[in-house]
């Protein structure tokens, strides 16, 4: 795996969607934060991004339609620890009708340095037919032109290679 180019000066070029600090609960038996976390922290991010979108909590109960992640990947940079201050960054790599490939960036504010990336393929679902459906037109609308801004940064998205939407 290459390493990664990107900076904190080109990541921070995104708009922050979440912050926390790190309580003591995610620790695990090795006393540094689980790696469940990462993800967890990423997801409340993009969580955020889908409630902008209108693919949120209120999206979910008032139709029969859900997002499902298909594929995750994550690469870790830097360990984090209790009480340390993140920040999560969220970039938009790629959309098609039903799809929606994320790129999230949690970076350590506390320590100045990038701790992951997690990419995420997520599919929008009709719940009751448990299959893939197209994304509402306004939300779509919105995703494309999230897209079209994130085309625009002038810096490559270190994506992994393996994911596609």
């Amino acid at each position: 795996m290459s390493r990664i180019e990107t900076t904190l000066s080109e990541i921070r070029q995104l708009e922050p969607i979440c912050e926390l600090t790190i309580p003591a609960n995610f620790l695990d038996e090795n006393k540094h934060v689980n790696v469940q976390y990462y993800l967890h922290i990423v997801e409340r991010g993009l969580g955020q991004v889908f409630e902008k979108v209108g693919l949120g909590e209120v999206y979910a109960a008032a139709d029969k339609f859900g997002n499902f992640a298909l594929e995750q990947h994550i690469r870790y940079f830097a360990e984090l620890l209790v009480e340390d201050q993140v920040r999560v960054f969220i970039r938009l790599i790629a959309l098609s009708a039903k799809r929606a490939y994320f790129m999230g960036f949690l970076v350590n504010e506390s320590r100045q340095q990038l701790a992951a990336i997690v990419e995420v393929v997520m599919m929008n679902v009709d719940m009751s037919a448990r299959r893939g459906t197209p994304f509402p037109a306004g939300s779509y609308a919105q995703l494309k032109a999230l897209l079209t801004r994130h085309e625009q940064l002038p810096w490559e998205a270190p994506v992994c290679g393996v994911m596609r939407a």
